[in-house]
């Protein structure tokens, strides 16, 4: 991989693939809902709608139609640390599909009357989101364990906030966030070397670095018990602890350990409470790290009559779970984490996306043998070190909806967990 740093902090990785007649090319922006305000809650996500609506050489037909006719495919997506705007197309099309990317986040159109369509959009987007019980669970959850932190928010933002941002809003925002310290472009498969330094320097060159580089303060966590009642079938429910941080040198360990604990189908929470005892529909453990923050816990699907009894068999396997991890589970688990790995990353999308958001979020981009060797040499008595640390029940939370029971019903199984 090349790294090119522009005079002005602008960062281009470039990763050539011989065998790939295709090219994945993006933009990764440190703009995220954890760098918004309460009163601008989802304004990356609705800058990314709407840099697909037009620039000054483009309309948003003719940014359609362009990557139509080279075979091309256009995306984005938004998340709570950073936005990525990304392309694939031939070899022979890169440099259109990259001059088209360049030209949506440097010279976006910004109309007035497209922010009223995207704003239609955007609350549709809501409406679905509060139709899911995972989505529910997982954010009402964050609300609660970060709470007056921006990672508690929703990267959607509310209606509220969606109904009165306006195109200065979208704008103000930008000049603070799309800046050359905060993007990294990165490009892996076929493509010509010498065009995307070009392209980079021609639309990206000129910016003024503002020193305003990507960073994060700690958010604190707090134990909480967030309830939401919605008609659903069945109850979704997660609990969670103070987890590490995606910069803590044992997050290679965590997933292993999470792994072995309920992410694989031969974990045990899998095996014991769906497969054994048939209580869930789905259950997985999960670790959600951010730059100095992060969470860990179980989630799960399940009919209301089976909580209890799901929630007993949880606390029994987590709360032995340190002093009974075999050196056999762990040797699944690397194997499972390594293949994976080495399969994902024959993808030139996988990729570039480790490229930008690793140099993007922590200055570094780890080769897949960095990652595989600090795999392997994660012990078992590290993983039941961290497992002792971790899976404690002092600081236990819960989130739940659906046909939830009473707070009061929630706070005893809390309470039995930490006797």
């Amino acid at each position: 991989m090349e790294k090119i740093t522009l005079s002005n902090g602008f960062r281009i990785l470039l990763e050539p693939v011989d065998w790939a007649r295709s090219a994945t090319m993006g933009i990764w922006v440190g703009s995220g809902s954890r760098y918004e305000t309460p009163q601008t809650a989802g304004v990356s996500h609705f800058i990314e709608h709407m840099l697909f609506k037009g620039t000054a050489r483009r309309s948003a037909l003719a940014i359609a139609e362009q990557m139509d006719e080279i075979g091309g495919a256009l995306n984005a997506y938004t998340t709570k640390e950073y936005t990525c705007f990304y392309a694939r197309a031939l070899d022979r099309h890169v440099g259109t599909a990259f001059d088209i990317l360049c030209d949506m986040l440097t010279q976006p159109a910004l109309a007035e009357k497209d922010m009223q369509t995207e704003r239609s959009v955007i609350l549709e987007e809501l409406h679905m989101y509060e139709d899911s019980p995972e989505d529910l669970c997982a954010d009402n959850l964050y609300a609660g364990v970060w709470q007056g932190d921006m990672l508690a928010s929703n990267i959607l933002g509310d209606r509220k906030t969606v109904a009165s941002l306006t195109a200065e809003d979208l704008k103000a925002h930008m000049r603070r966030y799309y800046t050359p310290e905060r993007m990294v472009a990165a490009v892996c498969g076929r493509f010509d070397r010498d065009e995307i330094v070009h392209l980079c320097e021609e639309y990206f060159g000129a910016m003024i670095n503002t020193g305003n580089p990507v960073d994060a303060g700690p958010a604190p966590y707090r134990r909480c018990v967030a309830l939401r009642r919605k008609d659903f079938e069945q109850t979704q429910l997660a609990l969670a602890m103070p987890g590490i941080s995606a910069q803590d040198e044992r997050r290679f360990a965590m997933r292993l350990l999470m792994s072995v604990l309920g992410t694989s189908s031969s974990s045990r929470l899998y095996q014991r409470i769906r497969e054994e005892l048939g209580l869930v529909y789905e259950i997985e453990s999960f670790s959600a790290s951010y730059l100095e923050a992060g969470i860990l816990g179980v989630d799960m699907a399940l009919s209301p009559h089976n909580e209890k009894k799901a929630l007993q068999e949880v606390f029994r396997i987590v709360n032995g779970f340190a002093s009974s991890l075999t050196r056999r589970e762990l040797a699944r688990a690397k194997e499972q984490y390594l293949s994976g790995l080495i399969m994902n990353l024959e993808s030139t999308q996988a990729r570039a996306s480790q490229m930008g958001r690793g140099e993007l979020l922590y200055n570094e981009v780890k080769s897949a043998d960095e990652i595989m060797e600090r795999v392997r040499a994660v012990t078992l008595d590290e993983v039941r070190a961290l497992a002792g640390e971790f899976l404690r029940f002092d600081q236990l939370s819960i989130s739940a909806a659906g046909r939830v029971k009473k707070e009061k019903f929630y706070e005893e199984q809390l309470l039995m967990a930490r006797e």
